[in-house]
């Protein structure tokens, strides 16, 4: 049995330990700065595993299959446990809501399990990308918890359904036929236009972060979904 065919699903179970880690910081002690910080790792070991899997040619169904499951854990359970605790710090009315992203994440994947369309852009939202846009916008939303339970129940009442418009706009996209580029490097655009797009996400993320802490991720990540909106809606007007 040759040990390297294994080395890239020991890296997909490293990132569902951390996002088990992420779901059980946020749940247990409501610290979602280290939840995020798991949340993190997990990425970083979700972008390890097909890199790896790519430079020791080590390709396998399970192997897929694993990435995918672990993916739900990292990127669909950890970041709607997030929201969840987020909406209760602020008694939002039904914070079960936030538990929608997990069937839209659960159907996302599944379908990119089978689609050959997406070998080097996304159709539909990446739950990565989801997911730290959720992650940024709970610790935002956490992190201002005491000023938002405080403010008019006539001002609540306008904030409430925007929480409840972007969770199901953002399970709705992760299910959409919406093309979406990869952060990763593959594309079908041009090389030059592909890394200026990423690098502007980037350079929003790591500025972000600086000024407002993982509340910036959500600006990054947003700018990302508007970018690839912008691009598929233009392609709409004659």
């Amino acid at each position: 049995m040759k040990i390297r065919k294994h080395i890239p699903n020991l890296i997909s179970l490293g990132n569902a330990f951390f996002g088990t880690l992420a779901t059980y910081y946020a749940l247990k002690y409501g610290d979602l700065f280290t939840a995020i910080i798991f949340m993190l790792l997990a990425a970083v070991m979700d972008f390890f595993d097909g890199f790896t899997a790519r430079k020791l040619q080590a390709f396998s169904p399970l192997g897929k299959d694993i990435d995918s499951l672990c993916d739900v854990i990292s990127f669909g359970v950890a970041p709607s446990m997030m929201m969840t605790v987020a909406l209760e710090a602020i008694n939002f009315p039904l914070p079960e809501l936030a538990l929608v992203v997990v069937p839209a994440s659960v159907y996302r994947l599944a379908k990119f399990n089978h689609d050959t369309r997406q070998t080097v852009s996304f159709i539909g939202l990446p739950t990565p990308a989801n997911a730290l846009f959720l992650a940024g916008l709970a610790y935002y939303t956490l992190t201002n918890a005491s000023v938002i339970s405080t403010v008019p129940l006539t001002i609540k009442y306008k904030v409430y359904p925007l929480y409840g418009i972007v969770v199901l706009l953002l399970s709705y996209l992760l299910i959409s036929e919406i093309p979406m580029f990869s952060l990763k490097g593959s594309t079908t655009m041009s090389r030059a236009g592909h890394l200026t797009r990423i690098g502007v996400v980037v350079a929003v993320a790591i500025v972000g972060v600086i000024l407002w802490s993982f509340s910036g991720l959500a600006l990054a990540l947003g700018l990302y979904l508007l970018i690839n909106l912008w691009d598929h809606f233009k392609k709409m007007i004659p």
